[in-house]
């Protein structure tokens, strides 16, 4: 069985819930919000990015303390 090339995607984004094996990640990416498919492994994370494989895709997701300004607005709107 000849197996296909995973598709590799750089996002500049925000994590909305912690990264976990089996479940899909949820991104904040230029404003608007990306569900993946089930991550299968983490393979690095540092404080500015996370390296992650879904069934289809491997993420490189950009996460430094710019990232994603929007973020910060909709935590502080959440925590009123």
């Amino acid at each position: 069985m000849v197996q296909k090339e995973k598709a590799m995607k750089t996002m500049t984004g925000t994590l909305l819930r912690p990264l976990a094996v089996g479940a899909k990640a949820v991104i904040l990416h230029q404003g608007q919000i990306t569900l993946t498919s089930r991550v299968v492994e983490i393979h690095s994370r540092t404080e500015d990015e996370i390296r992650f494989e879904t069934l289809n895709t491997q993420y490189r997701l950009l996460t430094g303390p710019c990232s994603e300004p929007a973020a910060d607005c909709f935590s502080l709107a959440m925590a009123a």
